[in-house]
């Protein structure tokens, strides 16, 4: 059962609710084509979230974000592109080749892997060229919602470890299966979100609030450390 009880989702709400990321600052169409959430995952890797849709928007700018075109796409066309998301000569190199993957062995449509069964789904993903788990699973959102899958980013590693909810060698399914097993699955898809803004705004990795933090009662980091940290 979860710690994490109504009071303290109330508290997280009125707090980071705020802080919630507006709808509109994302392109439209990624929910409903699971190739452009692909594409826009393998952009959001090691950048931020602003310079990620910057860079999305780059690409989508100059090529039609489907396997065929980004497919045959210019090498260096494609990493003028999505310069502005960081790590562009890497990117663009796995941009390219996920794209022939899903056109050879997916005939270029990917929607009809979501349809099958969530670990199948997510082990076709995962074999992917540069998808990982957190990739993989953020994917799988958009079928089975925050409600089932978590997607493990730096923030809940480092969260789920302070607070002591996994060891500090856990892997990535152990952390996940404990994030999920913490929140209300009632109101895990808004929780969850709240949880990643509070390790980002709160939880920082160097110097973390813990005098602002409204569930340092349940974390073991601030037991460990006092008071003493601002």
């Amino acid at each position: 059962m979860s710690i994490l009880g109504p009071e303290l989702v109330g508290a997280l709400e009125m707090k980071y609710g705020p802080l919630w990321w507006p709808e509109d600052m994302y392109p439209e169409g990624l929910s409903s084509d699971p190739f452009k959430r692909i594409i826009i995952t393998v952009l959001s890797q090691n950048t931020s979230e602003a310079n990620c849709i910057r860079a999305y928007k780059g690409l989508a700018t100059e090529f039609e974000i489907t396997p065929e075109a980004l497919a045959r796409a210019d090498r260096e066309e494609l990493k003028e592109a999505i310069r502005s998301g960081g790590l562009y000569n890497v990117k663009s190199k796995r941009i390219r080749q996920l794209s022939r993957v899903v056109l050879e062995e997916f005939d270029g449509d990917f929607k009809h892997v979501l349809s099958l069964p969530k670990e199948e789904a997510k082990k076709k993903l995962v074999e992917l060229p540069g998808i990982g788990n957190k990739t993989a699973d953020v994917v799988l959102t958009d079928t089975y919602s925050y409600r089932e899958v978590i997607p493990i980013d730096t923030h809940y590693n480092r969260l789920a470890k302070r607070l002591g909810l996994v060891r500090q060698k856990a892997n990535y399914k152990e952390i996940q299966k404990a994030m999920i097993d913490f929140i209300p699955k009632d109101k895990r898809d808004r929780v969850a979100g709240l949880l990643w803004l509070l390790a980002k705004h709160t939880c920082k990795p160097q110097n973390p609030r813990c005098r602002e933090c409204l569930i340092s009662q349940l974390c073991a980091y601030e037991e460990k450390t006092g008071s003493a940290r601002k």
